[in-house]
């Protein structure tokens, strides 16, 4: 499977879950302290249309506006988080040289690290906003894979900046989902 095909999986799971969630549920807490569900898919969509910006040379947030958590889903989050998704899936199917580099919210790296990153990021927060509102995820065997490498380089670097929590240790049998959830400081269990 392709890193577009990677990422439009992790966006289909994210759309399915923004569906169906209510206007109650935008104010539950998430397993992000401090976050609430609005806030957290808040961040998500930005960090969809900061990747995407990055690709199309359109405007995207800030760094700040990033990471604020900022209200961005007004009254119809099911249409931001589409519009965001539609735009960065428009973006990413113009890439022909994956070592092409971009300039993300994170520094210039190829097109192939910012995709990794970008589908990591949901596949994180998909995970951390259907716990919020009760319900499950578990990744594919290559989304896991995905997550589990991007996870080695990523969460270490952000955890000093406090984006990620230590990680949590888990038995043996834990599934890959899990593994990747715990290691991204989130308790799977």
């Amino acid at each position: 499977m392709g890193p577009v095909e990677l990422l439009s999986g992790a966006d289909a799971r994210l759309v399915g879950l923004v569906s169906t969630l209510t206007a109650s549920d935008l104010d539950l807490s998430s397993p992000c302290a401090g976050w609430a569900v609005r806030s957290l898919l808040s961040h998500t969509i930005s960090s969809i249309d900061a990747f995407a910006a990055a690709v199309d040379g359109g405007s995207g947030p800030t760094e700040a506006e990033l990471f604020s958590g900022a209200d961005i889903l007004g009254s119809d989050p099911l249409a931001v988080a589409e519009q965001s998704i539609g735009r960065s899936q428009r973006a990413w199917a113009t890439i022909g040289d994956w070592q092409h580099p971009v300039t993300t919210v994170l520094g210039s790296m190829p097109a192939a690290e910012a995709i990794s990153i970008i589908t990591y990021s949901t596949l994180i927060h998909s995970w951390d906003l259907a716990v919020a509102v009760g319900r499950t995820v578990e990744f594919d065997d290559a989304e896991a894979a995905l997550a589990e490498g991007v996870g080695a380089a990523l969460v270490p670097a952000l955890q000093p900046q406090g984006l990620f929590g230590p990680g949590v240790e888990l038995g043996g049998d834990a599934s890959p989902t899990q593994r990747v959830i715990a290691f991204a400081g989130r308790n799977p269990l």
